[in-house]
């Protein structure tokens, strides 16, 4: 069908396109040409800026400078106490020098501090003392006396944190004789005060300042940081171009860390130094920024009239589209009898006549697809019912592999639990039995003894009446010779109290270290209902303090089997971030490993070492035994699950395992490092200190 009018004539929303493009053009073309003129304003403002201070710095230096060759000259002879006079009133009237200090070499070759003048006021106004300027100062800011004598004047940054902003200078000076015979080598440094310049360079509100010598440190900057670090901005690029360039002022357009500025440079012509102005493109630029966009709220406004305009222009386009569309919805919902009819004799109406042959033809591939799925249906009944007697077959091995995991894991849980619970529990069994012996031998000899005092009292008094009682309380001991019967009796007495006294503390001690143990054991049987879950609630721990809590609970059953147990604590740093009773856990579990092991091994001189030390930011721990060591072809297998070389009764091969990953729960980890049958077994354990753990997470 041949179209009589066109749908791009339709499309009035291009007018709205070009109004937009042409705004846009005028926006890049206007802010392009207000761009440079508002460069090469800032430009004139940063030079003219530069050069003012520029001026106003070499005077003040140069006002130094003269002082400080005229202190020299005067400082001489007799003339040197009238001079010192002088120059103290003219400190204490000059808003720049606040010290004048002459250096002479002496016959060594050494320069050496002669003479000097002070602004007192200055340091009472910075409660300063008087030797800062020549001992305290030289040390944070030393005086550059070589770079002073090969170039006859020196100006560095004497500022620090704490300090007053200041300014040195140096200048070197030759004595001559009566015969122009160079007679003394002088060296005069003074200190100038930074405020004012500082002031002056602060005068701007655009840009920033700064000034730096010939090596492109800074002398003075806004900055407090960077003038008390003397930063280096030998590579800064304005620095570099002006230290590269021989022209006295130049200006410089350049980008630094990601940011463009706008600068401008100017030497002083006095030792190097220069004065530096800048300033961000993006702030000079604001001005320009506002103008874009006050013209986009315009464009944006004439943009929105004219669609507006568009979208009622458009309405003879959109509503046969909208006939198209529901039509289709009708088709996707599986009407195939829709029937789209348009008059609007342009591509949308050859667009329905498509529209219309494709739903006739959807509809009879339709009839034909149901006859093919009905044919399927069949097939797919018979399909499924051979994968729903497949799927049952599967499910029931699924529940048998199932039961038989739960099983397993119900084991693993039984077998951990015995052997974690076995360690505190041997040693709330040797603490027991401590105590047992303990009452049994000191306070059974103790309680025969007073019952003996009570006897011979009581018999005495009955024999002999109140009076006869007290007289032969009065006569000799006859087993301790010089003390009476009565002070022999008071003594044994207070001897039980003492005795007594210190058992109970004891037995407090005992006590609370079998609530310790008793808690352990509750808290184990509280991790292990969870094959999953390591690593409990972890606190900042000193390693030292764990290790010796640990060689406490274990310290009953080495002296029960007369074995040393030595203590060898060398890191410089413990701090550590661990779960402290599962810690205590492993050390006991491979302790209580040691002991078997030299008790298997039956020497003599059998001995366990607990050794820490520092490595690579680790907390090191070396459990150290000269037992029977470990078969070779066991090492391979020490830190399987289950398996142990010791009969059943002592353990059931999960401690080393546990172990591990106990450790490797906190990010460290266990192992073997060597193992020597009587000589030496070596097992370590390595914990990250808990500093570098915090550097790390920052």
């Amino acid at each position: 069908m041949k179209v009589k009018f066109s749908i791009r004539y339709k499309i009035l929303s291009v007018m709205t396109a070009l109004l937009i493009a042409a705004i846009c053009f005028y926006l890049l073309l206007a802010m392009r040409i207000f761009k440079q003129d508002k460069t090469e304003l800032v430009f004139d403002l940063n030079k003219g800026l530069v050069s003012t201070l520029s001026a106003e710095v070499e005077t003040s230096l140069r006002g130094a400078s003269d002082k400080l060759k005229l202190y020299a000259l005067l400082s001489q002879g007799e003339a040197n106490k009238k001079a010192q006079h002088i120059f103290q009133d003219i400190l204490e009237n000059d808003a720049l020098l606040v010290q004048i200090e002459l250096y002479e070499r002496t016959s060594a070759g050494e320069l050496s501090l002669v003479s000097k003048v002070t602004d007192n006021g200055f340091l009472k106004l910075y409660n300063i003392d008087e030797n800062y300027f020549s001992k305290a100062l030289p040390e944070k800011r030393p005086i550059p006396f070589e770079a002073i004598q090969s170039s006859s004047m020196g100006v560095w940054n004497a500022s620090s944190e704490g300090s007053p902003p200041l300014l040195g200078l140096g200048i070197s000076v030759i004595k001559e004789g009566a015969k122009g015979v160079p007679e003394k080598m002088m060296a005069v440094v003074g200190y100038i005060k930074a405020d004012l310049f500082l002031k002056n360079l602060r005068s701007s509100t655009l840009t920033q300042v700064f000034v730096v010598d010939s090596g492109g440190k800074i002398l003075l900057h806004t900055k407090n940081d960077l003038m008390n670090n003397a930063a280096d901005y030998s590579k800064y690029p304005i620095v570099s171009a002006l230290t590269e360039n021989k022209v006295t002022n130049g200006v410089l357009e350049f980008s630094y860390k990601d940011k463009n500025y706008l600068g401008a440079f100017s030497k002083t012509g006095f030792s190097g130094v220069s004065v530096v102005s800048q300033v961000e493109s993006e702030q000079a630029f604001l001005a320009v920024s506002h103008l874009v966009r006050r013209s986009l709220i315009f464009a944006l406004m004439v943009s929105t009239i004219t669609f507006i305009a568009t979208i009622f222009f458009s309405r003879t386009l959109t509503k046969p589209l909208n006939s198209l569309l529901m039509a289709m919805e009708k088709v996707s919902e599986g009407d195939l009898d829709a029937v789209l009819k348009v008059k609007s004799h342009d591509e949308i109406s050859i667009l329905s006549n498509s529209f219309n042959r494709m739903t006739s033809d959807l509809k009879s591939s339709r009839v034909q697809l149901e006859e093919i799925n009905r044919e399927l249906e069949n097939k797919v009944i018979d399909r499924t019912k051979k994968l729903e007697e497949q799927n049952r077959a599967v499910k029931e091995a699924q529940e048998a592999l199932l039961r038989t995991t739960r099983l397993a894991s119900v084991g693993e849980i039984a077998g951990r639990t015995a052997h974690e619970v076995l360690n505190p529990l041997t040693s709330i069994m040797a603490r027991v039995q401590r105590v047992q012996k303990r009452l049994g031998d000191e306070i059974s000899s103790d309680k025969n003894l007073l019952g003996e005092i009570l006897k011979a009292w009581k018999g005495e008094f009955e024999e002999k009446g109140f009076e006869g009682f007290l007289k032969s309380l009065k006569e000799p001991s006859q087993i301790n010779p010089g003390m009476t019967l009565l002070q022999e009796d008071l003594n044994n007495i207070g001897t039980i109290f003492n005795r007594w006294d210190e058992g109970l503390n004891t037995l407090s001690s005992d006590t609370q270290f079998l609530l310790q143990q008793a808690g352990r054991i509750e808290k184990i049987l509280t991790s292990m209902r969870s094959l999953s879950h390591v690593g409990g609630q972890r606190q900042q721990f000193k390693g030292h303090e764990i290790l010796h809590d640990a060689v406490n609970i274990v310290a009953d059953l080495f002296a029960k089997n007369k074995i040393q147990l030595v203590e060898g604590y060398k890191a410089a740093e413990n701090d550590i971030f661990v779960d402290r009773d599962e810690l205590i856990q492993v050390l006991t579990n491979i302790l209580k490993n040691s002991l078997q092991a030299v008790l298997e091994n039956k020497s003599p001189k059998s001995k366990v070492y607990v050794e820490t030390s520092c490595l690579d930011n680790k907390l090191v721990i070396d459990i150290v035994d000269n037992g029977i060591g470990i078969a070779p072809e066991n090492l391979s297998k020490l830190f399987e699950n289950h398996f142990s070389t010791k009969s059943p009764d002592l353990g059931t091969g999960l401690g080393l395992s546990i172990s591990r990953r106990f450790v490797r729960a906190f990010n460290g980890d266990l192992f073997l490092v060597k193992s020597e049958p009587g000589v030496e077994t070596r097992f370590r354990i390595e914990l990250p200190l808990h500093s570098k753990v915090q550097e790390a997470a920052a």
